[in-house]
């Protein structure tokens, strides 16, 4: 989010003052000019591939971290049927059916020592 802020206030700033830059006399158009316009649209860029990037790797994470809480529920339960609804990471809530039959819907889920799953009813009112 910080590097999305950055890009978004440098890129819009470093085109204004190149359009400046090319309205002003010959005279006033330094290299120290060009340069830091040019450094300005640089870190922009930098910003923007940062935003881009860490945008992706925590997708990737969050895939990765829900596969493995739905791997270990099949593991500690072995339901015949896992449907994960919403997980924040520390607690996940999920409609399962076991193999006797019994079904929670809106069951917790949440990770205990060792990455173990618990399984609670969900005690929230609507």
């Amino acid at each position: 989010m910080i590097f999305l802020m950055i890009g978004l206030a440098l890129l819009p700033h470093a085109l204004i003052r190149r359009r400046h830059f090319s309205r002003l006399r010959d005279g006033e158009q330094t290299y120290s000019r060009r340069a830091s316009i040019r450094t300005e649209f640089l870190c922009a860029g930098i910003a923007g591939a940062m935003t881009v990037a860490l945008v992706a790797f925590g997708l990737a994470s969050y895939r990765t971290a829900m596969s493995n809480l739905e791997a270990n529920v099949h593991k500690e339960y072995s339901p015949t049927e896992l449907d994960i609804k919403y997980w924040n990471g520390s607690w996940a809530t999920a409609d399962i059916t076991f193999a006797d039959g019994t079904s929670i819907d809106g069951a917790q889920i949440s990770v205990q020592d060792a990455y173990r799953p618990f399984i609670a009813e969900n005690t929230t009112t609507d």
